[in-house]
């Protein structure tokens, strides 16, 4: 608990957290402005998908700065240190220091996105249901982004290296995996598709958007071609729940094995 409480006070005193927080509510209130003009059947389900693509841009980038830069504070200002040398080794100290932030960076987050849907259900067609889906994908993208952030705080030992790791990171993430399946996408035949389809719904941006309009009314997989069928030969709901449980916990495992690289060391 001191560890959430330490996190809280540190991420809600910094300038950064309150920064892209209104960055975010100030996107998404002009989204929902847009939205008033589409549709009233599906509407909302799309100003939802319209939402995710603009935070599948700004959202990693946010969080990976945020956690990152609060595990390197620590290595700074010596407070790993002197946990260390106390009572903690440091499996609990990163684990105790992930759990503070994805719980404190999570739920400011989700608290944010509650924020807006007092703007949704003023202007649009507001469906429960659908926004409650899109806050299970949101907190499932958090928690794979904030582990990321941790990682990184961990192995970088400059706040230079630690800033070219992050946008370095996200531009992979956001663009250059893409390029990559393009770049193999001639290459897939019938035959190896479900290998392809693995490898791309391990991508959470992949899955998430997919479970997003599967389940938002958006994309259906009734009638659907054999290849398109063997493509998604596994229900969203479990891609995602493996995306949500597989990248935290390598990232957290990966964290442990090169905490050498940082200076937190037993």
């Amino acid at each position: 608990m001191m560890y959430v409480w330490k996190e809280f006070l540190e991420q809600t005193r910094g300038k950064g957290m309150w920064l892209d927080i209104g960055v975010l509510l100030l996107a998404t209130i002009f989204l929902i402005a847009e939205a008033r003009s589409f549709p009233a059947d599906l509407g909302f389900e799309a100003m939802l998908l319209s939402v995710f693509d603009m935070n599948m841009y700004i959202l990693p980038l946010f969080v990976m700065f945020l956690a990152s830069f609060s595990v390197f504070q620590e290595k700074e200002l010596k407070t790993s240190m002197i946990l260390l040398t106390k009572r903690e080794s440091t499996f609990t100290f990163l684990l105790k220091k992930s759990l503070s932030i994805q719980l404190v960076l999570t739920a400011v987050f989700i608290g944010a996105y509650f924020v807006l849907a007092l703007f949704m259900k003023a202007f649009l067609a507001f469906h429960l249901a659908s926004f409650l889906h899109f806050l299970l994908v949101i907190t499932v993208f958090l928690l794979i982004f904030n582990q990321l952030g941790i990682f990184l705080g961990v192995v970088c030992n400059t706040k230079m290296q630690l800033v070219g790791a992050n946008i370095l990171t996200w531009f992979f993430v956001v663009f250059l995996f893409d390029l990559m399946f393009l770049y193999f996408l001639p290459a897939v035949t019938f035959d190896n598709l479900r290998f392809f389809s693995w490898v791309y719904f391990l991508d959470p941006i992949h899955t998430m958007r997919f479970y997003l309009e599967t389940n938002l009314g958006l994309f259906s997989l009734t009638h659907m071609s054999r290849m398109m069928e063997k493509f998604v030969f596994m229900d969203m709901r479990v891609f995602l729940a493996i995306n949500a449980v597989l990248w935290p916990g390598l990232l957290f495992g990966l964290s442990n094995l090169f905490r050498n690289g940082g200076t937190i060391d037993d």
